[in-house]
């Protein structure tokens, strides 16, 4: 596990959610980055949006991978929420947990939302919170970066 916390004892808990991007279709070998979602993966992430408002409802980042189905579950997440307008990075796309955690610690405010994949999702909610967790497509996990836990978690339904 890795606890991320900051010296000052003024400072905001900081919170990490994770979305791994909802149900896409099937992609022809060479087309991952742009596969897009189903309308099942379309309904599941606005349902995301509205559930992400009840819990996290002004994030202070967005980061989002550049794959065509990551951006469009932003897409359909966002009107539910008070965000900024996300970082579309094609890195994130192909990163891995330690290029994710690293980038968390330069995280400018104290809710950071990242949209990505797995196993990456995956991979760095065990690495923050010390217990391997299954994602889903279109599930989301809400992080309390400082004390390393699991706070709240959304999947859609089947």
């Amino acid at each position: 596990m890795v606890a991320m916390t900051d010296a000052r004892s003024d400072v905001q808990p900081r919170t990490l959610v994770l979305v791994r991007h909802a149900k896409a279709e099937n992609g022809d070998e060479g087309a991952d980055h742009e596969r897009r979602l189903t309308s099942r993966g379309q309904r599941a992430a606005a349902e995301a949006g509205r559930w992400l408002a009840t819990v996290v409802p002004t994030p202070d980042a967005v980061w989002c991978s550049s794959a065509t189905r990551a951006v469009q579950t932003w897409q359909a997440i966002a009107p539910s929420l008070e965000a900024p307008k996300p970082t579309v990075d094609r890195d994130l796309y192909l990163a891995g947990p330690r290029d994710v955690v690293e980038r968390l610690a330069a995280a400018p405010g104290p809710t950071t939302v990242l949209v990505g994949h797995n196993p990456t999702v995956e991979q760095v909610l065990a690495t923050v919170t010390g217990e391997p967790r299954g994602m889903r497509p279109g599930a989301v996990a809400v992080v309390d970066l400082g004390a390393g836990r699991l706070v709240d978690f959304w999947e859609p339904r089947r």
